[in-house]
């Protein structure tokens, strides 16, 4: 008899980013497996609605022919002069929703639920399903939340941080099962649990198509920044790489979204940085073949100690698509540019460092070409979804 899976999730595809993508290859490989899936989500809406009416991003047709198998649940659009409120409630109405949603399946037979965090409110969705349905949850965490909130400076109301810290021990200790995209949760995961239980290691990756395309061939030398521009990166460290980068002619792409993607915008045109391109966010095909067309990728992220656990989608990406790493970054990711030879880190918050050893990378092609080896190499070996999948379809079936 088929295993039965509900996927409850805020992201999922055709949304744009990691998470997105990361949830509808779940969808895809676990229905390969021959399990029952189905997903409760909302309708695209990030990083704006109206921009999911251009057909380009329904590029899946595998997925777009199980839309009998995918509720996307639609949330109205508040405004409030406090964002931070806006935000509140919008996650306020998605829980509230997904509610109703396991309500009307309370007789459903699932075997799992498979919860996504953060945001929090939608796996206290997820423990009142669980009641509801009488199923097994499964809890991924891909992020480690409150931390991650107090890392970006964007919350520091110590009461409601304790609040979450309880939500958050409740939720470990919930769980049956407990996914995580980076090996630097794990230890802060035991840590709150009561008694030992199942961490699955699933990172993010390529399928095994993604790894079929070519490095494009082009003239100019590129480098490329593609990925959020939000609290968590260094958007500093960025507008110094960028003004650099045009002073030696670099041609630079930024293909960004998020909170501060106005500000960066602004930037280039106040400094008329004609050696900068930024792309609007388009689609994850499109997206990796504009990596491949650069020579070397940039990653940061805030020098706060919740941040050294993090792998960054974009990093995988960058790998997937043979294109080496410059980064600003610490802990996890650093390890794994520095222990596979696919990039160079930097610790220091001046970008001048990391100019140089573009400038170096340029002018000696056999280095960035054994760098783009062992970009292949490491998502080959370690980070195929189709390899890694195996974990979780054994422990469901």
């Amino acid at each position: 008899m088929k295993k039965k899976v509900l996927i409850i999730t805020q992201n999922f595809y055709p949304a744009i980013g990691s998470a997105g993508n990361r949830m509808k290859n779940i969808f895809q490989l676990l229905s390969q497996e021959k399990i029952d899936v189905e997903v409760l989500t909302i309708e695209p809406s990030y990083p704006n609605k109206n921009m999911y009416k251009d057909r380009m991003f329904w590029d899946e047709e595998d997925v777009n022919q199980q839309e009998d198998k995918i509720t996307r649940v639609p949330i109205k659009s508040r405004k409030f002069t406090n964002k931070l409120l806006s935000r509140l409630f919008f996650y306020l109405e998605i829980m509230y929703r997904f509610i109703l949603e396991l309500w009307k399946r309370r007789k459903e037979d699932y075997d799992y639920l498979y919860v996504s965090t953060p945001p929090i409110f939608i796996v206290l969705s997820a423990l009142i399903g669980r009641k509801l349905i009488r199923s097994k949850l499964i809890l991924e965490v891909r992020d480690l939340w409150p931390d991650s909130l107090l890392g970006v400076k964007s919350f520091d109301k110590k009461w409601i941080i304790n609040i979450f810290r309880f939500l958050e021990k409740k939720m470990y200790r919930t769980a049956d099962i407990i996914v995580i995209n980076s090996q630097g949760f794990k230890k802060h995961i035991e840590e709150k649990l009561k008694k030992p239980k199942d961490i699955i290691y699933l990172p993010n990756g390529p399928r095994e198509d993604e790894l079929q395309a070519k490095k494009l061939n082009h003239t100019n030398f590129k480098v490329i920044y593609a990925g959020n521009l939000g609290l968590a990166q260094d958007i500093d460290r960025l507008k110094q790489v960028a003004s650099e980068l045009n002073k030696h002619q670099i041609h630079f792409d930024v293909l960004g979204y998020g909170m501060r993607t106005t500000e960066f915008k602004e930037f280039i045109d106040q400094e008329h940085l004609t050696y900068v391109e930024m792309h609007e966010p388009t689609t994850r095909k499109q997206s990796l073949n504009l990596i491949r067309n650069a020579d070397l990728s940039i990653a940061f992220l805030n020098d706060e100690e919740v941040f050294t656990t993090v792998l960054p989608g974009k990093v995988l990406d960058y790998m997937t698509c043979e294109t080496p790493i410059i980064a600003g970054v610490k802990g996890i990711a650093a390890d794994l540019i520095k222990e596979n030879e696919t990039g160079f880190v930097y610790n220091s918050v001046d970008a001048l460092p990391l100019i140089e050893k573009i400038l170096e990378i340029r002018e000696n092609p056999v280095i960035l070409e054994q760098l783009q080896r062992n970009c292949t190499n490491v998502v080959t070996q370690h980070f195929l979804w189709e390899h890694n999948i195996k974990r979780l379809v054994d422990i469901i079936k």
